[in-house]
């Protein structure tokens, strides 16, 4: 996850635990994971650290930290769903003359895709399709499909080894139910074993993009449950 924060951010993990903040003002942008040790301890290390930060976020229960969402519940959060954890395997692929890698002038348009498809606030898209860190060219890619030069899909990128990370992934919607997520999914796959090789990409699957991950071979690996305050969710 630490390749998907903006310098502006906040990345902090420590045994069972990590904080991810892009700084957005939608809270689906600001994350944290709570999966292990101590997890009550650190469910309450977390929403302190969140709170101080002063940012909309979700926090995130996983593995052992399910055990945690009763110290969530008794702070006033609330469980606003749940997600599940898809796991591609990388692999090569051959190329697609649709997808590529794109360049920094072509985020203007990542942004719009987002704004379009998600809903997000425009600042919100900025924050999420960043260019990379000059100091970290190589960290993260938005991988995107276009069809007569318009962005019909794009999807983040994050490179790690042995886990690699997608996230905000959509396509618009004259371009849905005609493959083209699928397509972004193998050369995002492809651009991972590329960067890393072996390893996986993983990503939060929608209820809308299960059959998406269901189609490219992603299995689950477990399922994720999404905590926040309401007042966060009505925007106050």
């Amino acid at each position: 996850m630490s390749g998907l924060v903006p310098e502006t951010g906040v990345y902090l993990a420590d045994d069972g635990w990590w904080i991810a903040l892009t700084g957005a003002p939608d809270p689906s942008y600001n994350l944290a994971l709570v999966h292990g040790g101590d997890v009550r301890k650190n469910t309450v290390a977390v929403v302190e650290r969140v709170l101080a930060e002063r940012l909309r976020t979700v926090v995130m229960l996983a593995g052992a930290g399910l055990d945690a969402a009763t110290a969530l519940a008794d702070a006033g959060w609330v469980c606003v769903g749940s997600s599940s954890l898809r796991a591609l395997p990388n692999s090569p692929s051959a190329p697609d003359a649709a997808v590529r890698i794109l360049e920094d002038g072509d985020l203007r348009s990542a942004r719009q895709l987002a704004e379009d498809v998600f809903g997000i606030d425009r600042e919100s898209a900025t924050l999420v399709y960043q260019e990379a860190a000059p100091d970290r060219p190589s960290e993260r890619s938005v991988v995107g499909l276009f069809e007569l030069d318009t962005l019909q899909t794009a999807a983040m990128l994050s490179f790690g080894k042995p886990i690699s990370t997608v996230w905000a992934a959509g396509t618009r919607a004259q371009g849905q139910r005609r493959g083209h997520g699928l397509r972004v999914l193998r050369q995002v796959s492809a651009a991972a074993f590329e960067a890393v090789g072996d390893g996986a990409v993983c990503g939060l699957a929608s209820a809308a993009g299960n059959a998406l991950y269901d189609a490219s071979g992603a299995e689950i690996v477990e399922y994720w449950q999404m905590w926040s305050r309401p007042r966060w969710l009505l925007g106050s």
